[in-house]
């Protein structure tokens, strides 16, 4: 009995050991993250932060632009896949999960939250695996993504893309981390803020190129409806057939013919008088002008290029 008494009270003097609560390692992880991601706003000023959101409230295009203006001189290497890889799966990704298939219903978006910016990297990882598509890894090496577990890939946009902490990740955003290297948050936008305003023969070259995106899309909206009808029986599906196929001579079509020209020669004068910087015309203003918009005039010219290819005169669709 004495030494039963005696356990006992060993066993008493023995102190618990504390467990900590998962609540409080939760937190103290949140506490991290949540520094890590305030981090990038630390980094900006009041004016910068607003100037930023304001940017990013934008399309996909208009903040590739901004990105490849402020960034010309870095990364113009890069500008190809910028936009026929990265803008195009940026588009698709948000297409895919708005659940629209057809390009004239589709209005661009300015950011995906972080469950389509995981499906936007594991398809542009995909497609980057594909050896047919070889030549934009050995021609592009300063744009490849960093294979990541969908885990790492979201602790990743929390911690390191999302810069604004909205839960979105901005194409912007995804341009300032991919080519983190010679850019960042801050840096952009004391480029950005400080560089002159669009001149007007600038902005009259995009908005040229907003009028094809107009007739562009009136003509493939009137093209799908004559698709679909065209595969009715009888009557209806026959007349459809035989305006399908004359789609190309329409009025529709021309002017569509008749826009691009517009844009072509809008595009032709801004490239005249501010590419090549100090190579163009106006001298010293122009230059400065050239200086905060290569990349603008190097997106209008690649998309006209791309237009002009796919609807331009004589080009069947």
């Amino acid at each position: 009995k004495k030494k039963k008494k005696k356990k006992k009270k060993k066993k008493k003097k023995k102190k618990k050991k504390k467990s900590v609560p998962r609540t409080v390692f939760l937190k103290a992880k949140q506490h991290t993250t949540h520094k890590a991601m305030s981090a990038f706003k630390d980094q900006l000023s009041t004016e910068a932060l607003e100037f930023f959101n304001n940017l990013t409230s934008k399309t996909f295009a208009e903040q590739a632009v901004a990105f490849l203006n402020a960034y010309w001189n870095e990364v113009h290497t890069e500008a190809e896949f910028v936009f026929t890889v990265a803008y195009e799966f940026i588009r698709y990704a948000d297409m895919h999960f708005k659940g629209i298939s057809l390009v004239y219903k589709y209005n661009e978006g300015n950011e995906v939250d972080f469950d389509i910016a995981i499906y936007f990297y594991e398809q542009l990882c995909k497609f980057l695996e594909d050896s047919k598509n070889e030549k934009w890894v050995s021609g592009f090496p300063r744009s490849q993504p960093q294979m990541l577990t969908s885990i790492k890939r979201k602790q990743e946009l929390r911690e390191k893309v999302d810069v604004n902490f909205n839960g979105h990740m901005a194409f912007l955003e995804y341009l300032l981390h991919q080519y983190r290297d010679v850019a960042n948050p801050a840096d952009f936008c004391k480029r950005s803020m400080s560089a002159p305003d669009e001149h007007p023969e600038i902005r009259k070259a995009r908005l040229a190129l907003e009028e094809v995106n107009k007739r562009i899309r009136a003509y493939e909206e009137e093209k799908a409806r004559l698709e679909e009808e065209a595969a009715c029986p009888g009557v209806k599906g026959l007349k459809a057939k035989n305006m399908l196929a004359q789609l190309d001579s329409s009025p529709l079509k021309e002017q569509l013919n008749e826009a691009l020209i517009k844009a072509e020669a809008a595009v032709r004068l801004a490239q005249k008088k501010f590419g090549g910087g100090a190579g163009g015309a106006g001298g010293a203003a122009a230059s400065a002008e050239a200086s905060s918009s290569d990349g603008a005039l190097w997106w209008m010219n690649r998309d006209l290029e791309e237009k002009k290819k796919r609807y331009g005169p004589s080009k069947k669709n």
